[in-house]
């Protein structure tokens, strides 16, 4: 009886060393990834491909929750519950603002010394620096490995600006002329929604950038004392953003107060507006709705004569992969990334999403054509609202956005918004304290 018992906690124990080691193989051969992209978008068919090949390749499974644009909210409580999520997905802001901000991120700098599998190249060899170097921290690391790039302009339509004898605009005087012309022609000047946060914000950091240049907005924003608000600059961009305004020179569309997403661009490409502020995403999402001979144009953020920004100077927006501090499955999560920036993967993003690809040396999509050259022609970028999105997403939420809408709306005049930044700055980081 004694033997027998004997026997079965061998076997018992042998099984729980089996089901352990068992256990370990499959935590080796897979990972799971949270991603930004919905089933059917034409990103998300693009990386299930990839996918697929890397799991062939390989003999690996990846198990994908294909989440949507709120991925990095939802994955936050399951991370904090202890649930394992090895890697996920969005746009550097969202990424540093929500995941790294939270000390939840792990670091991507070693993916920048893997070889792209089947290729005889590093990630850091093909990827423009530009799509990630400004997201490298004065410690040096980064947490984004993008495999989209991004920048935004003023969208038009070549062929209505030709029929109406309208140039593409470079300064703020010949913008102003552009819109008297559109509104003499029954068009609004600008398609615009105030009640969506990213439409909301372009205007009021573009025009810091071009008035007093690269992270000003975020460096008055880390100021607990407001003092930078002081500067007189900062109530000229307020006067600029007055303009724009019912109140001012009413350059935006009818019923802005109120119009959510999607009906500022869809009102552009029905051809009731004729420009649109907007990402280079913008080609994909009303393709469907553009007429046979709509033939998109982009132009950069109008320059100032009193401006002492870059007049040359454009957004970058990457969007990419982060594997997370906690990641039981790290080494093939950061393998997949690489595989991803193979150049046919590359190429296929391009050809299926129309989007542009961080991967030097491929063309972007014709539709991008003109955002790319702004680009390329580029001296200098700035971050996607200054950077203030994702370094203090709590001043951006509660400070930057409110008195973005005040302004746009005409609410208060540039004088008074300038003094309101600074009052609201003080107030922000006093209780904090």
């Amino acid at each position: 009886m004694l033997k027998n018992k004997k026997l079965l906690l061998s076997l018992t124990v042998l099984m729980s060393i089996f089901l352990l080691s068992s256990a370990v193989v499959m935590a080796q051969d897979s990972f799971i990834y949270w991603s930004m992209w919905e089933k059917g978008e034409p990103q998300q068919q693009v990386i299930e491909q990839a996918i697929k090949d890397f799991e062939e390749q390989y003999d690996v499974t990846v198990n994908v929750n294909w989440t949507g644009r709120d991925v990095v909210t939802a994955l936050k409580p399951r991370l904090l519950a202890g649930e394992n999520i090895d890697m996920t997905d969005q746009s550097g802001e969202e990424l540093y603002g929500g995941l790294v901000a939270n000390d939840v991120a792990g670091t991507m700098n070693d993916v920048l010394e893997m070889k792209v599998p089947n290729e005889d190249a590093t990630v850091e060899d093909v990827l423009i620096n530009e799509s990630y170097g400004a997201y490298v921290r004065e410690d040096g690391s980064l947490y984004i490995i993008p495999y989209n790039f991004i920048t935004s302009a003023f969208w038009y339509d070549k062929g209505l600006f030709n029929d109406l004898g309208i140039e593409v605009p470079t300064t703020w005087d010949e913008f102003l002329q552009m819109a008297e012309m559109l509104k003499e022609n029954n068009l609004d000047p600008v398609a615009y929604g105030i009640q969506t946060d990213v439409y909301r914000g372009y205007f009021p950091y573009q025009t810091a950038e071009r008035i007093l240049g690269k992270n000003a907005l975020n460096n008055a924003a880390s100021d607990p004392t407001g003092e930078l608000f002081e500067d007189p600059r900062w109530e000229r961009v307020g006067d600029i953003l007055y303009q724009f305004s019912k109140e001012g020179k009413n350059l935006l569309m009818q019923g802005y107060e109120s119009s959510v997403y999607p009906a500022p661009q869809m009102d552009w490409i029905m051809g009731r507006a004729g420009t649109f502020y907007c990402g280079t995403w913008i080609p994909v999402e009303t393709k469907n709705a553009a007429g046979e001979n709509f033939e998109y144009g982009a132009f950069k953020y109008p320059t100032f004569e009193d401006g002492d920004g870059d007049p040359t100077a454009v957004e970058t927006y990457p969007i990419g992969f982060n594997v997370l501090k906690d990641s039981e499955n790290s080494d093939l999560a950061k393998k997949f990334v690489a595989f991803f920036l193979q150049e046919k993967y590359a190429e296929q993003w391009v050809a299926d999403t129309k989007n542009m690809t961080p991967r030097a040396g491929i063309a972007a999509p014709a539709e991008l054509k003109d955002a790319k050259a702004l680009l390329d022609n580029a001296n200098s970028t700035f971050r996607l609202n200054d950077g203030i999105q994702a370094d203090y997403p709590e001043w951006y939420a509660n400070v930057f956005l409110p008195l973005a809408s005040d302004i746009l709306l005409g609410e208060i005049d540039g004088a008074e918004w300038a003094e309101e930044m600074r009052a609201e700055t003080v107030k922000f980081w006093k209780n904090r304290e």
